[in-house]
């Protein structure tokens, strides 16, 4: 997957980064978890409004409303969302040289089972981590 050039792994190079890191992943994690939090509830508008500039350049408010309507209601209520994978980028193809992180969640769905899903956070001038790209398989 060329989307995880750099791994979490590679960010924790120096003892005193660990702290700084981790940190970081606890921001990124609980921005990720925050919007999925809508998405979850069906709160589709809400969600849209509340992802990254680049998100909304990329997906209007209604092509979003109606792909993650198709995705999500035939998979049921989500039960439960556990992190698979973080990885740390400044290059995405689709998207501007940037500070990204992608973080990939196995989630399980009480009609459909087991979701991949793949969030892409960006990181904005405020120094938050806002959704930049979202995927489920």
């Amino acid at each position: 997957m060329k989307r995880f050039i750099m791994v979490l792994l590679l960010l924790f190079c120096t003892g005193t980064g660990y702290a700084q890191e981790d940190n970081i992943l606890e921001k990124v994690e609980s921005s990720a978890r925050a919007w999925l939090k809508l998405v979850d509830s069906g709160d589709y508008k809400d969600s849209w409004e509340n992802a990254s500039p680049l998100f909304k350049g990329k997906t209007s408010e209604g092509a979003w409303i109606k792909s993650i309507t198709a995705i999500r209601a035939p998979r049921g209520a989500m039960n439960a969302r556990y992190i698979a994978t973080a990885g740390a980028t400044k290059s995405l193809s689709g998207f501007p040289d940037g500070e990204y992180i992608v973080l990939q969640f196995y989630t399980t769905f009480g009609e459909k089972g087991l979701a991949l899903e793949t969030i892409t956070l960006a990181k904005a001038k405020d120094d938050t981590w806002q959704i930049a790209d979202y995927e489920s398989k």
